[in-house]
């Protein structure tokens, strides 16, 4: 079975030989690395990139606290030096390996860092290995959750195991009005959502009659200014300036495909 678990900061896929409940703390192995997680859902179809070791026990708790700490101790290490370097970065989050071997440090950044003495800083203080990662401003949405405009919690904060990127392209394939605000998330990028339909709209596209295209109707010859995917009907216009809306069963076809032409 695949999980997806919630590390520190990001979330990732897993596979588990047992039975897992939502919100379950868990030791997690990826690669030669341990970290605990919290289980967020079961999911079906997934490449996992680690492999679910445990439970952790009730008596581990204490480690667990511990551990916590130690991540906000590190916190605050890193943001003196971030200061005191005049690095323009902002840390996410502190995640500490199950065994003490490595600490990651996520953080957000509006342009390319150069960390190195401050990885060094790092290392000379916590003799241990360091990673530095920055993350984009979808796995920080994923990170701090909320309600997107739908009135449901963020995709990416509770399903989304691997983060989607999406074009400008997808809103206009879907004939969604190109406003920025209307059509972006709390990350301020394009909304996930809607690549979920996509190839709908793409198969429909293909279907229906392009828009400008030259389609014929019972009064004749018309230009298509608006279609409806979802509905399946389109708007044209004819010479004399009227306008028309038009199901596709009233257009004319010849083996189910649309006759239109282009306008040169």
């Amino acid at each position: 079975m695949n999980y997806v678990v919630k590390l520190k900061v990001v979330s990732r896929p897993v596979e588990s030989n047992f039975t897992l409940k939502k919100d379950e703390i868990v030791l997690c192995k990826f690669g030669d690395e341990i970290y605990r997680a919290q289980v967020q859902e079961e999911i079906k179809k997934s490449e996992p990139e680690g492999k679910v070791l445990r439970p952790v026990f009730e008596k581990e708790m204490d480690k667990v606290k511990k551990l916590e700490e130690e991540e906000n101790e590190c916190a605050k290490f890193f943001e003196e030096r971030v200061k005191l370097r005049g690095l323009d970065m902002k840390l996410i989050g502190v995640e500490k390996e199950w065994e003490g071997s490595k600490i990651k440090f996520y953080f957000i950044a509006d342009q390319r860092v150069d960390f190195r003495e401050l990885v060094k800083d790092l290392a000379r203080k916590y003799r241990v290995r360091i990673e530095l990662r920055q993350i984009g401003v979808r796995d920080l949405a994923s990170y701090l959750g909320g309600m997107g405009p739908c009135g449901r919690p963020l995709c990416c904060a509770t399903f989304l195991d691997n983060k989607v990127s999406v074009k400008l392209e997808t809103a206009r394939e879907q004939n969604i009005v190109i406003d920025a605000s209307r059509i972006s998330g709390v990350c301020g990028r394009l909304f996930c959502c809607l690549v979920y339909e996509q190839d709908f709209y793409k198969e429909m596209g293909e279907m229906l009659p392009k828009i400008g295209s030259v389609v014929e109707t019972e009064k004749g010859k018309a230009e298509v200014i608006y279609t409806n995917f979802i509905l399946q009907y389109v708007r044209v216009k004819y010479k004399d300036g009227s306008e028309e809306t038009l199901g596709i069963d009233k257009i004319k076809y010849k083996k189910h495909w649309w006759l239109f032409q282009r306008k040169k």
